[in-house]
């Protein structure tokens, strides 16, 4: 229904469209006036908007599912991982607490943050265990094929802290008084080596070290 205001001389007038709402959605749209065709879009925006807002609700409700899950997967390398403190304290609440039905709105609850924050801190706890979890798989093939080929002591160290103990580079330097540039480069020339040494056939080292950084 509609209703337009019309002005003659000092009297208002009302005039009002009605449509038959049947029979507009079982024409064509071809044979519907302007106003027929805008009232039939607002009804299907009614009709699909409740469908899509709970199709988009279940794949929200789906990430965070396997987001939890994931993190469960991922649990070994909490020790190795240096998470934050707001990311270690809502992993420890939400899965080495005594009770095991904490859910993410008791976390928030408890953290007293909102739901939202509550999933960005898991979340981003679950990003830094991937990137861990792939560090430390990435160090068991540089052991397996490096083995005792890796002579330099020093490269070993930073193999060690770096593939194994999963120290930032930053930290590594301090602790072995090495510039941060030059722990980068010991990093380069392991993953350089540990290519080379995986290969049946000889490959040069410029070649090697393209490929690494592939890997």
């Amino acid at each position: 229904m509609k209703t337009d205001l019309t002005r003659s001389g000092r009297q208002s007038r009302a005039r009002t469209l009605r449509v038959d709402f049947q029979d507009i959605t079982s024409n064509s749209e071809a044979r519907l006036t302007e106003f027929e065709k805008n009232v039939l879009d607002n009804v299907r925006d009614l009709k699909s908007n409740p469908r899509d807002q709970l199709i988009a609700e279940e794949k929200v409700l789906e990430e965070k599912k396997k987001t939890i899950q994931d993190l469960r997967r991922l649990r070994r390398y909490v020790k190795y991982a240096r998470l934050t403190p707001k990311q270690k304290q809502a992993y420890k609440l939400f899965f080495m607490t005594k009770r095991s039905n904490m859910t993410l709105r008791k976390l928030a609850q408890k953290l007293d943050i909102s739901l939202s924050s509550a999933w960005a801190r898991l979340h981003g706890a679950l990003l830094h265990l991937e990137k861990i979890k792939l560090r430390r798989e990435e160090g068991e093939r540089l052991r397996r094929n490096l083995g005792a080929f890796l002579y330099v002591r020093k490269l070993r160290k930073v193999r060690h802290l770096y593939f194994e103990r999963c120290w930032p580079p930053p930290m590594i330097a301090r602790s072995l008084g090495s510039k941060l540039s030059t722990i980068y480069d010991n990093i380069r020339t392991i993953r350089t080596l540990g290519y080379i040494y995986s290969q049946k056939e000889y490959t040069p080292w410029k070649e090697a070290q393209k490929k690494s950084r592939i890997l």
